[in-house]
């Protein structure tokens, strides 16, 4: 009997301390990278937060859940969700916000920020998605600091990049890891970050020399690169195009290795802690590297600064993507595979 009463006693605890903690809201309309460069910060706000829900784009919500980041999410595509930006909102969205305590709103929008504070009686902050272009400030870093400025979080420290580890084991889910299995993806969102398609061949076909099983990855708008590397890999080389980010979570999760491009699925790959190179060039690895335990960024020195978010156009000579060889990169993929 007493037993029982203790048990009793822990889930009232529980329950008692559920109820008492506070529920956060994130809301970010932001595409994959934005979003996965800061999900350490999530991370950071799981501390203090016994529940934290988000509004985002549907495909990343669903990812961020499934990875336990989030407990809830609300896809920002929704109709509904329109009714902010016109002052008056759906009482569906209202009852969204009062069902939190407190909202992160990250956007540069002020008006967004004071429309939702006009709605509900909540503690709004809004924090710049990412820091001015002309600072080499780290993504995350700018984050951090922002949250622990809120006192959303103690202070801006990184957290430890083995989250993976700390997950529990899915039972249902049977994964088969092949350490051999080096997934490559030759693109990004913006052709100007793209490494040219022949080095990538390259790298690919000296990986294969070595013993392990390179395949491509390529996402639904990258049909362009599929026609060249079907052209010019060997015969019956893995090519995939994904259109679901929880079937590339999967494909991540189950190979040994990631080399790609500055894009979202390259701070995907760092994030599940796979090695991985990520290959810079007109962006700056120092405010978009890649968040994991075995992560290589490469971009040669140059006598010109990253220039893709303060520049519109490339330069003619791209001296940041050319100086860089697939022997450098199979090198740092060597020095960072186990």
């Amino acid at each position: 009997m007493g037993g029982f009463h203790e048990k009793f006693r822990t889930i009232a605890e529980k329950v008692y301390k559920y109820i008492m903690q506070e529920k956060l809201l994130i809301i970010h309309q932001g595409a994959i990278g934005d979003i996965v460069s800061i999900f350490p910060a999530i991370i950071r706000l799981k501390e203090k937060f016994c529940r934290i829900d988000a509004i985002c784009k549907k495909s990343i919500g669903e990812l961020a859940s499934s990875l336990k980041l989030i407990d809830k999410f609300y896809p920002v595509e929704a109709a509904f969700f329109s009714s902010v930006f016109s002052g008056k909102a759906d009482l569906r969205t209202v009852d969204i916000f009062r069902s939190h305590d407190e909202i992160v709103l990250f956007s540069y929008s002020q008006e967004l920020e004071s429309i939702i504070s006009g709605m509900v009686n909540r503690k709004t902050y809004r924090v710049h998605p990412r820091p001015d272009a002309s600072l080499e400030t780290h993504i995350l870093s700018h984050v951090l600091y922002r949250l622990a400025e809120n006192g959303l979080i103690r202070d801006a420290t990184w957290p430890e990049n083995d989250y993976f580890t700390r997950l529990p084991k899915q039972k249902t889910a049977i994964l088969i890891h092949d350490r051999s299995k080096i997934l490559i993806h030759p693109g990004s969102g913006s052709a100007r970050k793209n490494w040219n398609s022949s080095n990538f061949i390259k790298t690919f076909k000296k990986i294969k020399s070595l013993g392990m099983n390179p395949e491509i990855i390529l996402g639904p708008a990258e049909h362009n690169l599929s026609e060249i590397f079907v052209r010019r890999l060997p015969a019956g080389s893995k090519i995939h195009i994904l259109t679901d980010l929880l079937d590339l979570m999967t494909m991540l999760k189950q190979s040994g290795g990631f080399i790609g491009n500055d894009s979202g699925i390259s701070h995907l790959a760092a994030f599940t802690g796979i090695p991985t190179v990520v290959i810079f060039g007109p962006s700056s690895p120092k405010r978009w590297k890649p968040f994991g335990r075995s992560v290589e960024v490469l971009r040669p020195e140059t006598d010109c600064s990253p220039c893709f978010e303060t520049g519109k156009s490339d330069c003619k000579e791209m001296k940041c993507l050319d100086g860089i060889t697939p022997e450098m990169v199979i090198n740092a993929f060597l020095k960072i595979k186990r």
